[in-house]
């Protein structure tokens, strides 16, 4: 088949370089929407610790000045209710942790599930002729 001889008309050339264009728009749009995802994640993972860090040297200083006040006054009768407590608060305060962690493990799994979604697009994109090289997901998490 000789190709030099096969007329196209102007507008289907138009509507598959427009495809290409728009391929190319909604691939740098993915790209930007999970580097976005991305920056979010690690920005809550160390909002959270900082904060969890935090309200737990308070609590650890809180049990100390009690158990320093009860050394103080030296009162035969220990009452152990509010050392049960400040416990049974920081018990809570662990479970929630571990919730968080639990909830951020899994968001972190599903944005690299996206990188290697992404990572196959662009392969495809590259054997049809597209020129980008990078490459997403492949992470050792």
């Amino acid at each position: 088949m000789d190709f030099t001889k096969i007329k196209l008309p102007i507008a289907i050339i138009g509507v598959i370089v427009a495809q290409a264009f728009g391929i190319i728009w909604y691939v740098a749009n993915l790209d930007s929407t999970v580097r976005n995802l991305d920056e979010s994640v690690s920005t809550m993972q160390e909002e959270a610790t900082t904060i969890d860090i935090a309200v737990l040297q308070t609590d650890l200083e809180n049990i100390k000045e009690k158990i320093q006040m009860m050394d103080e006054t030296h009162s035969e009768k220990f009452d152990p209710t509010e050392l049960e407590e400040a416990i049974e608060e920081l018990d809570e305060a662990i479970d929630e942790l571990e919730k968080m962690d639990v909830l951020m493990e899994n968001e972190m799994r599903t944005i690299m599930s996206d990188h290697n979604s992404f990572n196959a697009v662009l392969e495809d994109l590259g054997k049809s002729g597209y020129g980008d090289s990078r490459e997403y997901g492949n992470y050792d998490y």
